[in-house]
């Protein structure tokens, strides 16, 4: 669900440069994303163009002056988890893009209860506590080749309660390879670390994207191993761009 600020008219894109979000920069040239499948920790360094929109079921972001955006997680609002973020465009040059992140997440009391869906399964226990995590994260976008594109992004995520859970810091990084296989058609694999030397949780996972004019499909399945076991969560997607 992501991407980069269009060419101006009739101008030819720049050799190695990812393709505008919304539309592909010439006949059967494939468009990266801009924002991730996996929530929280999976991120990219392009935002949308200015004044874009991003209406789906995992994000809903507006893009502001061809340097930012900001939006929500809007499915998390059913599961009693208000959530908003903001990113801004920091570095981009030739096939490379920078972006910085912020989030704020508020898990309601009880949040913990509700919260099953497609793309994340909670290990939380928040019953009658409000949990609240702040995540800041730095992500980098680099086009390999006009088909492959590398986004890692590094995060530290601030716990915070009104209770006995542990406040602290987490720190995570991931990796996604992008292919861009056919015109309307993309394959991802998905690598990532939360917790390092207090370890939380491995991902590895493989998804699947199909994305034409303004409409994307992403699904996907990751794999998370835990001190306490391995838990398989599948990840849906459904996206227009306005």
């Amino acid at each position: 669900m992501s991407h980069d600020a269009p060419a101006s008219p009739g101008a030819p894109a720049s050799p190695g440069a990812p393709a505008s979000p919304g539309a592909p920069a010439s006949p059967g040239a494939p468009a990266s994303i801009v924002t991730p499948l996996y929530p929280l920790w999976e991120g990219t360094g392009r935002v949308l163009a200015h004044r874009q929109v991003l209406l789906g079921s995992s994000n809903l972001d507006i893009g502001l002056l061809d340097r930012a955006q900001v939006g929500v997680h809007p499915v998390s609002f059913l599961f009693r988890t208000p959530n908003v973020h903001a990113k801004l465009k920091l570095l981009e040059r030739g096939p490379l893009q920078v972006a910085a992140q912020a989030e704020l997440v508020v898990f309601l009391p009880g949040a913990s209860e509700a919260f099953v869906s497609s793309n994340y399964v909670s290990r939380l226990d928040n019953t009658g506590l409000t949990v609240t995590v702040v995540p800041v994260s730095a992500a980098a976008s680099y086009a390999v080749t006009p088909w492959l594109n590398l986004h890692a992004q590094a995060t530290l995520a601030g716990i915070f309660d009104n209770g006995p859970l542990k406040e602290r810091a987490v720190p995570g990084l991931t990796l996604v390879a992008e292919a861009l296989a056919l015109e309307h058609h993309s394959l991802f694999a998905h690598l990532g670390e939360v917790g390092f030397w207090d370890h939380d949780q491995a991902t590895v996972g493989l998804s699947y994207r199909y994305h034409r004019a303004w409409f994307e499909l992403r699904a996907g399945y990751v794999y998370r191993f835990m001190k306490d076991g391995t838990q398989g969560s599948p990840l849906v997607s459904v996206g227009a761009f306005l």
